[in-house]
């Protein structure tokens, strides 16, 4: 009986009881004990599923990330202005844009058939555009030439 006592005693600590009550039963403490604990478990219920959508949400995100850091983490060989092939791995805040005037350079007849290219769809016999990537309408390609001497 005095464990009972005791055991109540810390009951009414643990649990909200509210200002308007001075006087507590043992039903009254223990409806209370009871409606307090399903409203933990619903808390927890809540949180857990919450959780759950984050670490979905954080795997979607980490394999997105890894989609969009692929295609600069693949080693590039480009050409000199010398004809020696360089291999180049350099991050996007160290490359810089050149722009090339395709419509003015002029090949000779022969300098064309010697060109061989890498596409996924040709445009035309010579030369093809591969797409790197794109974001909400902003889209960036290569051309990708390989000179056979």
């Amino acid at each position: 009986r005095a464990h009972l006592r005791l055991c109540l005693e810390r009951l009414k600590v643990l649990i909200p009881l509210g200002p308007d009550c001075t006087r507590h039963t043992t039903l009254g403490l223990l409806n209370k004990a009871k409606a307090h604990i399903k409203k933990l478990e619903e808390a927890e219920r809540k949180s857990q599923h919450q959780l759950e959508n984050l670490e979905r949400e954080q795997r979607f995100l980490k394999r997105r990330l890894e989609q969009l850091q692929g295609p600069q983490e693949t080693e590039r060989i480009r050409m000199d202005s010398i004809g020696s092939t360089i291999s180049s791995d350099r991050s996007d805040s160290e490359r810089e844009e050149i722009e090339v005037d395709v419509e003015s350079t002029e090949f000779s007849h022969g300098d064309v058939d010697n060109i061989s290219t890498t596409s996924i769809s040709d445009i035309d016999d010579h030369s093809s555009l591969q797409s790197i990537g794109s974001d909400e309408g902003y889209s960036s390609a290569s051309v990708k030439l390989s000179f056979t001497s």
